[in-house]
């Protein structure tokens, strides 16, 4: 009996450890992105976080509005600080977001039109969100909440003390209303 019971025993460990030793499909071809659970960044990192933070605020306002006046310049300050945090922030799931960000802050600075800087500035936002889904806290730290248009399933960050607005409708005389806070 003691023989059949380790012998259960060693085959469930080893059916466990081999279980956990299975490799994680990727998202997509060339990224491995099972390492990207949870995104951590490092402290030298947080204040180029912060510059991003400041900037995508003033682009959503921009585009609550409409208003694509000082939009490349914003997207050019967006641009700087991710930049900056690449350099700093060693490889990894934190560094990969931050090239995101990059890249879709330049996409932002091309921009021709308020849907090409809408489709932008959702890449930003999509980039950034895993991070805050990761640290919940962070989302109060920052004063933020996650917010979602059940219309076109978009998600964004704005600042908790302003009521919700969506800052992908496409007709200023017709706002979106139909808009959930994401709750962590």
């Amino acid at each position: 009996m003691f023989k059949n019971d380790c012998l259960k025993r060693c085959m469930v460990i080893l059916l466990i450890f081999h279980a956990c030793s299975i490799p994680i499909a990727s998202a997509h071809e060339g990224h491995d992105h099972s390492h990207e659970a949870v995104i951590t960044l490092g402290k030298k990192t947080v204040v180029h976080l912060q510059s991003i933070l400041s900037t995508y605020q003033e682009v959503y306002h921009h585009l609550v509005k409409r208003d694509l006046n000082g939009i490349t310049d914003l997207a050019q300050k967006l641009s700087d600080a991710a930049q900056q945090a690449t350099k700093t922030e060693p490889d990894g799931a934190g560094r990969h977001m931050m090239e995101h960000v990059l890249a879709d802050a330049n996409d932002l600075k091309k921009a021709k039109s308020l849907q090409e800087a809408q489709k932008a500035f959702a890449s930003v936002s999509d980039a950034l969100l895993p991070f805050f889904k990761s640290w919940p806290n962070q989302l109060k730290r920052n004063e933020l909440k996650m917010c979602q248009c059940k219309n076109d399933g978009h998600c964004w960050l704005q600042p908790q003390s302003c009521s919700s607005a969506c800052p992908y409708s496409a007709d200023q005389a017709k706002t979106c209303s139909d808009i959930e806070e994401i709750k962590q």
